[in-house]
């Protein structure tokens, strides 16, 4: 079964704003002072900066500003760091649509795995999770498993048997690449979302419904507390 590992996350959302208003005041001041420098010629009962002072205040302001953001960024998907608090209301919303769609047009099963961590590589503890929730036990063995190590921000992506052998070479590692690049972005919920779909896909092709499917195993997400 194939999978791959994501890297983790995290930092403090209020000092990240704290840092960014500074930033952006600091920022704004000194483009403003150094811009009036530039423009307009000294006046009476005005006295120019001197120097590069301003533009090194504008310059250090959009650093401090951006540096800010990026704290912030990073704090929101900290808070996002056990698997109750992982998918927001909204982002779950979506991830369950995506398995309902791609179920709707296969005998595939779809699942998502929220887990708190552990000890062990996580393709090691991503196999037992898909045997402990019956994943390979359906009739054509194309249960595929979405793993996520919420802690870590890993993800392991798993495919059964069945499925695993009928797809070409490198198509979980292109799955993989789609969760990656936004879960870098903090769309945890899209990543999934769009990981789910490519895989219902290729569940499509190889393992289309039938008027006699059913629905072999449960749809919700399952969670470690």
């Amino acid at each position: 079964m194939p999978g791959k590992a994501q890297a983790s996350r995290s930092a403090g959302a209020p000092i990240g704003i704290l840092l960014a208003a500074t930033g952006a005041a600091l920022a704004l001041a000194g483009l403003a002072r150094a811009l009036r420098e530039w423009i307009f010629a000294p006046r009476d009962g005005w006295v120019p900066a001197s120097g590069a002072w301003p533009w090194l205040a504008a310059a250090g302001g959009t650093v401090l500003a951006a540096a800010g953001i990026a704290l912030y960024l990073r704090g929101l998907a900290r808070g996002r760091s056990t698997p109750a608090t992982f998918l927001s209301p909204e982002e779950e919303r979506e991830v369950m649509e995506a398995i309902a769609a791609a179920e709707r047009r296969t005998s595939g099963e779809i699942r998502v795995h929220l887990a708190a961590g552990g000890e062990g590589e996580i393709m090691e503890r991503a196999a037992r999770t898909f045997e402990q929730l019956g994943m390979t036990a359906t009739r054509e063995r194309n249960g595929v498993l979405f793993y996520v190590d919420v802690p870590a921000r890993r993800i392991a992506i798993l495919g059964d048997a069945g499925i695993h052998e009928r797809v070409p070479e490198g198509f979980w590692d292109e799955v993989l690449s789609r969760v990656r690049e936004r879960f870098a972005e903090g769309r945890f919920g899209k990543g999934l979302a769009e990981g789910i779909a490519l895989a219902g896909e290729a569940l499509a092709e190889h393992f289309p419904h039938r008027p006699d499917d059913v629905n072999e195993l449960p749809d919700q997400i399952s969670r470690e507390s």
